[in-house]
């Protein structure tokens, strides 16, 4: 059928990764005296205290790996507008350059060291997408997805791990007994859930009210993970139960006016052993307001209003909701300018 529409592939990937960076160490206590009299007179219990580090350490690594990926799609389209898709894909997801550079940071003051982990994997996903969008007259969509993805390898922001005794505790015999910050691969995981969106352009309306535009979109998931370990929760980190954005914005000869407003739920951020260090990001909701007027030829000027309500970029707190971990105030920013497209 001529409504009917199938694609099949296959793709094969392969990536090498290779990588250089600091070890930095903190020198002995008779060096960090030495250093603090540059700077003047301090107590013993200031000298060790203070961070001093040796930056003149290097640390090596890399890797290779190979990757099949096949996948098949197929897509129906009525002449009512109904379109209805599903389909079944497999990707991975890489880690971030900053997060495989081998590094060791150390936080005496606080007793953590953060250090990358150079053998990082990438987690590897299996796809199954089901989904109905409905266009209509004039310019308008409205459509629902769901969606299910089972991932091997899943990374996540490890803080369940102590430095050992010894000299073998891998730190050169140093930092016994401070918690370690890393990134690690899980067992595996499953996401579930569905989103919904609308968009509609009002050009039907009278008048001045034909320049108004909606776009609603939500969506919402839930997972589950082993992380290969005894962790205190089998939530997937880094992963938002529920999000929702709403703009409205109008149009009308050379003016265009947007105003977006963006929600997040509350969301896991680090995992651990123990239920009270489990990280959680509190709910956010951020409003932006945005203004361009055309001149015709590709110019135009603009006047962008960000976090108009500032809402703290972040809030996040650890086991209980009054336990707050740290918060981060973002000022609201007002940018404007001349643009322009030759």
């Amino acid at each position: 059928s001529r409504r009917l529409g199938i694609l099949a592939g296959l793709r094969v990937e392969e990536t090498e990764t290779m990588g250089n960076g600091p070890v930095n160490k903190s020198v002995n206590p008779a060096e960090a005296a030495r250093r603090a009299a540059f700077v003047g007179t301090l107590t013993e219990e200031e000298i060790k205290r203070r961070a001093y580090y040796d930056w003149g350490s290097r640390t090596h690594a890399e890797g290779k790996y190979r990757n099949v990926f096949p996948g098949i799609h197929f897509k129906y389209a009525h002449a009512s507008g109904l379109l209805a898709r599903t389909s079944y894909s497999t990707s991975i997801g890489r880690p971030g350059i900053a997060s495989i550079i081998p590094s060791l940071t150390v936080n005496e003051p606080g007793e953590r060291v953060t250090v990358n982990n150079a053998g990082l994997k990438p987690q590897r996903s299996n796809n199954f997408d089901v989904s109905l969008e409905y266009y209509f007259e004039p310019t308008g969509l409205l459509s629902m997805g769901f969606f299910l993805k089972e991932v091997s390898d899943f990374i996540y922001t490890d803080s369940s791990r102590f430095v050992g005794t010894g000299p073998s505790n891998g730190f050169d015999g140093q930092y016994e007994g401070y918690a370690i910050t890393t990134s690690a691969n899980g067992g595996s995981a499953r996401y579930r859930g569905f989103e919904v969106n609308y968009q509609q352009q009002f050009t039907f309306l009278p008048g001045f009210w034909r320049g108004f535009g909606l776009n609603i979109n939500y969506t919402q998931l839930e997972t589950k993970g082993d992380y290969g370990g005894i962790i205190a929760t089998t939530k997937v980190a880094g992963f938002r139960p529920r999000t929702g954005n709403i703009s409205l914005n109008y149009r009308m000869g050379k003016y265009e006016v947007r105003l977006q407003t963006n929600w997040l739920d509350t969301y896991l951020t680090t995992v651990s052993t123990n239920a009270a260090l489990l990280a959680y990001a509190a709910p956010r909701t951020m409003t932006n307001a945005k203004f361009t007027y055309n001149f015709g030829r590709g110019t135009s000027v603009y006047f962008n209003w960000d976090n108009v309500f500032r809402e703290p970029e972040v809030n996040n707190w650890r086991g209980y909701r009054d336990r707050v971990a740290n918060v981060r105030m973002v000022y609201p920013s007002i940018a404007a300018g001349l643009q322009g497209r030759f």
